[in-house]
């Protein structure tokens, strides 16, 4: 679970994470690289990128959840993926696993099955992975929203370097 804290009200977070998601922020500027949509009902956000094509498979969506901290707000939330995509991985891993099992009724030899199927669920795994640089991304934009930066999913070398530290090695 990933917290960005604010020093906004919950309510001005829910005004400022529709301004930053609308659409009109983002229509007809095509020198954009990284345009997010963002929905919201409540105080239940989701954010996705979208790129330049029409859908992009496997696209990293942030859903979350603005929440009452006191006297000021955070976002709090979970990186995944698309239902889409866990159907599709799910659908091709048990499309091949299927595949062994006639292979293996045939008495034919299963190592081809093996491999494939190894590299199928290797391969799955993988495009359901959310990576650090992703979230990152995600982050800088919802950072942007609520107003508070945070050294969350940034490399351990820029954040030492941040700090002045080299390499995190003490200096006594």
């Amino acid at each position: 679970m990933t917290e960005l804290k604010s020093d906004y009200s919950p309510d001005e977070l829910v005004r400022r994470w529709d301004e930053f998601t609308s659409p009109e922020r983002f229509a007809g500027n095509d020198e954009i690289e990284l345009v997010f949509v963002g929905k919201r009902k409540g105080r239940s956000v989701k954010l996705i990128r979208r790129s330049k094509v029409r859908f992009e498979p496997y696209a990293t969506v942030f859903r979350g959840k603005i929440c009452d901290n006191g006297s000021s707000g955070s976002v709090k939330g979970v990186f995944t993926k698309t239902v889409f995509s866990y159907i599709i991985t799910a659908l091709i891993i048990a499309a091949v696993f299927i595949m062994r099992l006639k292979a293996a009724e045939r008495g034919s030899d299963l190592s081809a099955v093996n491999t494939i199927l190894a590299v199928s669920v290797i391969a799955g795994i993988l495009l359901l992975l959310n990576y650090r640089r992703t979230k990152r991304r995600y982050v800088d934009f919802i950072c942007r929203i609520t107003g508070r930066e945070t050294d969350k999913f940034i490399p351990l070398k820029d954040r030492f370097a941040k700090r002045g530290d080299e390499g995190g090695e003490s200096n006594g």
